[in-house]
């Protein structure tokens, strides 16, 4: 498995607007910095994000996100009702949530309780029903990317949404570049889900495997994923000319971005769906999504 430093997306700020977010301070130092030099705006609101869910606290006024109760689809609901269960008995490790968002994206789509409803448990709680196994396809084809990395930059990229185009002309919901899906898929459709996913995970991938092998060489420093994720976004030859991830606003805040939605993918916190269009929690190009795209009629 390919290692390097710790995740390098999240820390210290200086009120100069400095783009180079340099992780791990802790969630809770950096949501007092952010009190304190609150002019960086929507880089740093998904840090508060996660500080929020990690404590419990209401997300109602960040915009888009409305009463966090309403509106559960019965899959959702089943999901949300375990979690309860669980911080009721005590077993819910908050440490748990923090853990997830500064690791590797190798855990476990929340599924349904098993026994629910007579045998009808067992179901995605935080990805479309029918891109599930894709998900965990694609989260397969290497050691670096797991199903929680995959889902959660879709989440950040489109929203699930297979008709989203995005300002590089890039089409699908995985947001693959058009001539690297070309390469990797032919003539196939980049807006079928299943095929679009499918490159996701080629893609990223390979460029986990030039990361590791910048690394080997020495020619970079940082954690594999946050390249591999910096290279998604920008190309393998800004991670290699930056020697790791590049002090951008847009670099740092899209390894950010994705990595904010670990935890959600995971159970943590209400369903991703609920949060589809809060600011800072999608790419600049999803900006305009509309409607619920997890929603699953089906559950």
């Amino acid at each position: 498995m390919p290692t390097g430093t710790s995740p390098s997306m999240a820390a210290a700020a200086t009120a100069g607007g400095c783009g180079c977010l340099a992780l791990p301070l802790g969630i809770g130092l950096l949501t007092g910095v952010l009190l304190i030099v609150g002019g960086l705006g929507v880089l740093l609101l998904p840090i508060v994000i996660i500080f929020m869910i990690f404590n419990g606290l209401s997300l109602a006024g960040l915009g888009g996100v409305g009463d966090l109760h309403d509106d559960f689809t019965p899959v959702e609901q089943r999901c949300e009702d375990a979690e309860r269960r669980l911080v009721g008995s005590g077993n819910f490790d908050t440490d748990r949530a923090e853990k997830i968002t500064l690791g590797e994206g190798r855990g476990d789509l929340e599924l349904s309780p098993p026994e629910s409803f007579g045998g009808t448990g067992s179901q995605p709680c935080t990805v479309p029903a029918d891109l599930y196994e894709p998900i965990q396809e694609a989260g397969d084809i290497c050691d670096v990317i797991g199903p929680v990395t995959i889902a959660a930059q879709i989440q950040y990229e489109s929203g699930f949404d297979p008709s989203f185009v995005g300002s590089n002309g890039a089409k699908g919901i995985s947001q693959v570049p058009s001539d690297v899906f070309t390469q990797l898929k032919g003539d196939a459709d980049p807006t079928d889900p299943e095929e679009s996913i499918s490159a996701q995970g080629q893609y990223l991938c390979s460029l986990a495997e030039q990361v590791q092998n910048m690394v080997d060489r020495q020619e970079v420093t940082g954690n594999v994923l946050d390249m591999t994720l910096a290279a998604y976004d920008a190309g393998i030859d800004a991670v290699r000319q930056a020697k790791g991830v590049p002090a951008t606003n847009d670099s740092q805040s899209y390894v950010l971005g994705v990595r904010t939605w670990f935890a959600p993918m995971e159970g943590v916190g209400p369903p991703p769906r609920k949060l589809a269009n809060v600011q800072g929690l999608r790419d600049d190009d999803a900006a305009n999504l509309n409607g619920n795209p997890n929603d699953n009629p089906d559950a």
